[in-house]
């Protein structure tokens, strides 16, 4: 179907091919992990390949960013498609993750956990990674216990007794710690996607994606 409509994808990894890639904040500002910063490098990146008009899709932080795509480059996009994320207009006031927690998401606790320095602390190594990824794909201890919950975040006196998670094969979780131990998880690889009608794109964050709110607020009044 893709071929007979002449349709071109190409995958491209962002953020985690080398330390330029993920930098660190501090001491670089937040804003190479917004939003309006995604959306750039995506309309960049067309520029470079002579790409006039996309098509674009994303699920779950890619849907966040294809959005934002269609918001600052209205006449680049065709069609879009997005799985899970809710559009959210831009904001005419800056309301902080706390007040979103405790006002309107409950369910959205588990994020201060990841804007605060106790994951990036204390996850660190290739074993602690993979005790990490594990926990968010479902692993179970013997005794039911869980790694994660939307209330508390990662549970992390639990991580060391989890039993495999039952979303990935061994092979798959290995590759994904790989991943993740380039750069630590203040900038690695994420599962979300962004394709277009020419291009196939893949953005890859942690916990800087959470610690973005502000910079996206600011970056959507100018």
């Amino acid at each position: 179907m893709v071929e007979q409509y002449a349709y071109q994808f190409l995958a491209v990894p962002e953020h985690s091919k080398d330390a330029q890639d993920a930098p660190k904040v501090p001491p670089e500002p937040i804003a190479l992990y917004g939003l309006k910063r995604a959306a750039d490098d995506i309309k960049e990146l067309a520029n470079q390949l002579g790409t006039e008009k996309i098509i674009l899709g994303g699920h779950d932080w890619g849907g966040a960013i294809v959005y934002r795509v269609c918001l600052y480059y209205p006449e680049f996009v065709t069609h879009l498609i997005t799985v899970v994320t809710p559009f959210l207009p831009p904001s005419k006031e800056y309301i902080p993750l706390e007040t979103v927690v405790k006002k309107h998401l409950p369910t959205f606790r588990y994020q201060l956990q990841l804007i605060g320095p106790d994951i990036e602390a204390k996850i660190k190594t290739k074993e602690q990674i993979k005790e990490f990824l594990n926990a968010l794909y479902g692993g179970r201890g013997p005794n039911g216990e869980d790694g994660f919950n939307v209330t508390d975040g990662v549970l992390l006196q639990n991580l060391p007794v989890l039993g495999p998670t039952p979303l990935l094969s061994a092979e798959e979780l290995d590759y994904y710690v790989e991943e993740y131990a380039r750069h630590g998880l203040h900038g690695t690889r994420r599962a979300t996607s962004i394709v277009t009608c020419d291009k196939h794109l893949t953005n890859k964050c942690v916990v800087n994606w959470y610690r973005t709110s502000e910079q996206n607020f600011k970056d959507e009044r100018e």
